[in-house]
């Protein structure tokens, strides 16, 4: 059943710095949760199961109430593909569980990734369906037809890679189908045949998150080149404008000439 919020968070305000089972209200919510997922877990089948019982081993081991670990941590590069368990403290169609991983970016104990799935003829909805590449098996870097979701993009501990798949996606070049419908979807012919995997989603994700700024960017520009343009086309007529004045000063100067 469900726990007292508001006696966790009286207790938490009243006794933050106390160790749990020394409080017994908190440790009989403790229990009450704890015995909660026990019972939900024990009623699913292995496949649903062992996973759970597998990430909370790890999670005792590595997660955020384990002691932090101070050891160098792999450097990886932008590209590489890996194994990442996702774990079961996900919620609804967040994605969970062990799955492959392509590395957008490297820090020093965390790496930026976007997650993988098969493509079994998923059915997504527009908007997601908008974002995702999709990649055809090639027998190496992609065992199956793999979709990367670039809308479940995260960041991880290293710690949760399971890992390294030895290959990276700058050695998979993404099929003409597949551009074009890219840029079927971009509308322009942002993505051109014969780029690689790490190529494509760095363009993917400047489309996402920076089209519009780059649109203002180019709108800018043009303004600005039609003003050149505009004062260019002033400053001819204005020299056309000299040029005759000074044949009409040229004439009159002749004539005082002879007249003198």
């Amino acid at each position: 059943m469900p726990v007292n919020k508001n006696t966790l968070k009286a207790e938490l305000s009243a006794n933050g710095n106390r160790v749990c089972q020394d409080i017994q209200a908190v440790a009989s919510e403790l229990s009450t949760t704890l015995t909660d997922t026990e019972t939900l877990v024990g009623t699913c089948v292995n496949r649903q199961a062992i996973p759970f019982i597998l990430w909370n081993d790890f999670f005792n081991v590595a997660g955020t109430l384990s002691p932090k670990s101070g050891k160098q941590q792999y450097r990886y590069k932008w590209g590489d593909k890996v194994f990442v368990d996702f774990g079961c403290a996900n919620i609804q169609t967040e994605i969970s569980f062990p799955h492959p991983a392509i590395v957008l970016y490297n820090f020093s104990n965390t790496v930026i990734i976007a997650p993988t799935t098969s493509d079994d003829n998923p059915s997504f909805s527009a908007d997601i369906e908008s974002v995702v590449i999709k990649a055809d098996k090639d027998g190496k870097i992609f065992p199956k037809d793999t979709v990367i979701n670039l809308h479940q993009i995260k960041a991880v501990h290293k710690e949760r890679i399971i890992s390294n798949l030895k290959c990276n996606v700058r050695d998979y070049t993404v099929s003409p189908a597949e551009i074009q419908r890219l840029n079927n979807i971009a509308q322009r012919p942002v993505f051109a045949n014969g780029i690689d995997l790490m190529a494509c989603i760095r363009i993917k994700l400047a489309s996402m998150f920076a089209a519009s700024y780059v649109q203002g960017l180019i709108t800018a520009a043009e303004t600005a080149k039609e003003t050149v343009k505009a004062q260019a086309e002033q400053l001819v007529e204005k020299d056309a404008e000299i040029a005759r004045l000074k044949v009409e000063l040229d004439a009159l100067t002749r004539k005082q000439d002879n007249n003198g």
